[in-house]
């Protein structure tokens, strides 16, 4: 299907001034962090006399950690290259003591192999995702939530094991948020998004084929048999050799932000992210929310773009539910160039007839 996307036809009931809304964003990749945007779409709210209630979203993958709040330390560890990255862990309180949470991207991710050579692309290495577990331990850290997502690595989490493996393991233990359900021989479907070359898959098949059964050899752990084992360039998959937990990163998020009761006790959610399409449907932010929620609040998907065959058979699953198309409504450049003013001016209208629709407070 081609063209704009046909929201119901059935508008969203009135919402009262100072109703509880409910900012659920995920980031617009490489233009905006969920946090920014939740911002400025929280502005949107307190224009139209309501009360925000702004939770930024992560499947696992960048920007995982800017969903939870606590104290945030920079460390430095190898980029994916071996180049020293300075990443990110907050510490957040939990029943047995520090958790902390960091993101594979921080330390490996694609933003600093924007666009790799074939041989950059075989070459990048997770060992600074070993390096990073290391230093949130040494913070004082009693376990670890990491958001696996937007590696530039196809390693197999080769580097990632080694580091861990050569330090005597998992110093602490360890839960694995991922963005995607593949299985370990799955990492390859995304090494060409990474730069690697076609004519190099083979290679990558072998590697992971190798990686495989050291794994095997050397832990015990078949991670072919393991769901999610596969995400952000096979990470996952080292760990779970070494004995960490593999969970979906938008339930880890929800549980963490008590998602469901926020659900609960708003007159609407707002989300989004840069591009909804298929992939939108598996697993990810918008899709996940839109199951959560199920039609008993109104849902308003604001994205930069929105493929319409994905938006319908969302559409064709959930009642009040509605698609806010940033592209379609100001244009691609405007829509990339001027996110923030492009989400004011479109939600503010998108919105403005719902809650004014009764009578606003007199100031």
């Amino acid at each position: 299907m081609t063209g704009a996307v046909e929201n119901s036809k059935q508008s969203f009931s009135p919402i009262a001034p100072g109703s509880r809304i409910l900012v659920a964003m995920d980031k617009f990749r490489g233009t905006a962090s969920a946090l920014e945007l939740c911002e400025v779409v929280s502005d949107v709210v307190r224009q139209l006399d309501c009360e925000p209630d702004s939770q930024p979203m992560s499947d696992g993958g960048e920007g995982f950690r800017e969903a939870f709040t606590g104290e945030t330390f920079l460390v430095e560890v190898p980029g994916p290259l071996g180049e020293v990255e300075r990443a990110g862990v907050t510490l957040v309180t939990g029943a047995a003591g520090p958790v902390a949470i960091i993101e594979c991207a921080d330390a490996v991710g694609r933003q600093y192999l924007p666009s790799p050579s074939g041989d950059q692309a075989l070459a990048a290495s997770s060992a600074g995702v070993g390096e990073l577990i290391l230093a949130a331990a040494n913070l004082g850290a009693t376990s670890v939530l990491i958001g696996l997502g937007g590696s530039a690595t196809s390693d197999g989490g080769l580097g990632c094991y080694e580091v861990l493996r050569d330090h005597g393991g998992l110093p602490v233990p360890v839960i694995a948020a991922t963005d995607v359900t593949a299985r370990f021989s799955g990492a390859r479907r995304y090494a060409h998004q990474k730069g690697v070359r076609e004519e190099d898959l083979g290679l990558i098949d072998e590697r992971l084929e190798e990686v495989r059964a050291l794994y095997l050899r050397e832990q015990g752990v078949d991670v072919q048999s393991l769901e999610r084992s596969g995400a952000a360039g096979g990470i996952p998959g080292a760990l779970a050799a070494l004995g960490a937990s593999l969970v979906d990163g938008l339930e880890a998020v929800a549980n963490a932000a008590a998602l469901a009761s926020r659900i609960a006790a708003a007159s609407m959610v707002v989300t989004g992210e840069g591009r909804f399409d298929e992939g939108s449907l598996e697993g990810k932010v918008t899709g996940g929310l839109a199951a959560m929620i199920d039609g008993r609040v109104p849902l308003l998907i604001l994205c930069g773009s929105v493929e319409p065959h994905a938006a319908q058979q969302l559409l064709a699953r959930f009642d009040n539910l509605r698609f806010l198309d940033l592209s379609e409504r100001v244009g691609v450049h405007a829509a990339t160039s001027n996110v923030f003013g492009s989400i004011l001016a479109t939600l503010l209208e998108e919105l403005r007839g719902t809650v004014t629709s009764r009578q606003r407070r007199k100031p």
